[in-house]
């Protein structure tokens, strides 16, 4: 047997061991990360970073941007194209930030204040992208894209605020393109929730109130799961979840919880069907299909064997697999590669498992409650 199947099999025995939430059904979810949020803008703006020699041979910079229309249909048609034995299609819970900076007010202000405007504002600004709430809307009708909380911006507004106040160069030369980029191979402003004071939990606490506020407002329908910026999150904030609405909290084998240096964090471990003490449970990404982050690699055989170990230990396969993969708006190549990877995991999947059950996450908080 492979030695790559054969090692990603056994590290996902291990880590779906733990805890005695068990299901009789092999159910599936995709879970995608920063829908909504920006990154690069535009070609040009890439070409700007690389003159200003900003570090990006490891950064999802360099390919990440909002989802055009075509990048939209592309990956919509692509899932339309798979059905189960019930003649259920693939669904991608669309993990979704609700506002970006609004530059241009920020600008204004001289750096002195944050203002924001709302993701389907962003959209109108950029040429292939007006359309795209229609579309986001069209997935969510056919049952294929199904949107849930990430979070309101996809950003650390104190510490990119802080930094911009005290003239950092490469900061500023981002923020004249329209982008948050630090110009460094780190996630130094992405952890919107991680924190420098603990009293800013009760900052963290009103901006999430608002995102969810622009959320039910844009889908009708209160997201019932949450997943934080890179998994990072104070455990302060699990009654307010809980209070808001939310079941379930997405997430990986550790939360991040905030220490007060950036990059320093607390590993909290959880597991499938691990309840807090606020009933909130934890559903845990068991599969990893990022091809973004090694192209050349084939992706499918680790998370073929990450699946069959999910559902060998009676869990849901959960896989992780973030927008960046399946966006070709700066890089048309990047897109083509994650669409031939998800259509080779997605056609061995159903040949393996054609009874195997599409489900988003909220869809399957649900039915957790209904089975209990």
């Amino acid at each position: 047997m492979d030695s790559t199947f054969v090692k990603s099999f056994i590290g996902g025995l291990r880590s779906n061991f733990k805890g005695d939430l068990r299901l009789k059904t092999k159910i599936l979810l995709i879970e995608s990360d920063d829908w909504g949020a920006i990154r690069t803008p535009s070609k040009e703006s890439l070409a700007a970073f690389q003159r200003q020699g900003f570090e990006l041979d490891k950064s999802l910079y360099k390919v990440d941007a909002l989802a055009s229309q075509s990048d939209l249909e592309d990956l919509f048609d692509l899932l339309l194209s798979f059905k189960n034995m019930e003649g259920q299609h693939p669904v991608i819970t669309a993990n979704s930030i609700m506002a970006n900076p609004d530059f241009q007010r920020i600008r204004d202000s001289d750096f002195k204040e944050y203002y924001f405007q709302f993701f389907t504002e962003t959209f109108k600004s950029y040429p292939a992208h007006q359309n795209n709430l229609e579309i986001w809307k069209k997935g969510m009708k056919l049952g294929i894209f199904q949107p849930q909380f990430h979070g309101r911006e996809h950003l650390n507004l104190g510490r990119w605020m802080k930094s911009l106040q005290q003239g950092d160069r490469n900061l500023h030369f981002s923020f004249d393109l329209n982008s948050t980029y630090s110009g460094r191979e780190d996630y130094a402003f992405m952890e919107a929730y991680d924190w420098s004071c603990p009293d800013e939990v009760e900052i963290h606490k009103k901006i999430i109130s608002e995102g969810l506020r622009i959320f039910e407002e844009t889908f009708g329908f209160r997201s019932q799961s949450f997943i934080a910026p890179c998994y990072n999150w104070d455990a302060g904030l699990d009654p307010f979840l809980a209070a808001q609405g939310i079941k379930c909290i997405q997430g990986i084998g550790s939360q991040m919880a905030p220490t007060g240096h950036f990059g320093q964090y607390t590993r909290i471990p959880h597991y499938f069907g691990k309840r807090n003490a606020f009933g909130s449970f934890y559903n845990i990404r068991n599969v990893f299909f990022e091809p973004v982050n090694n192209p050349e690699k084939d992706w499918t055989l680790p998370a073929l064997a990450r699946i069959q170990a999910a559902f060998l230990m009676n869990r849901p396969a959960v896989i992780s697999t973030h927008r960046v993969n399946y966006v070709g708006y700066i890089d048309p190549k990047n897109k083509e590669n994650g669409l031939k990877q998800l259509k080779k995991l997605l056609t061995e999947v159903l040949k393996k498992w054609p009874e195997v059950k599409f489900m988003s996450t909220d869809q399957l908080q649900n039915h957790l409650v209904a089975n209990e």
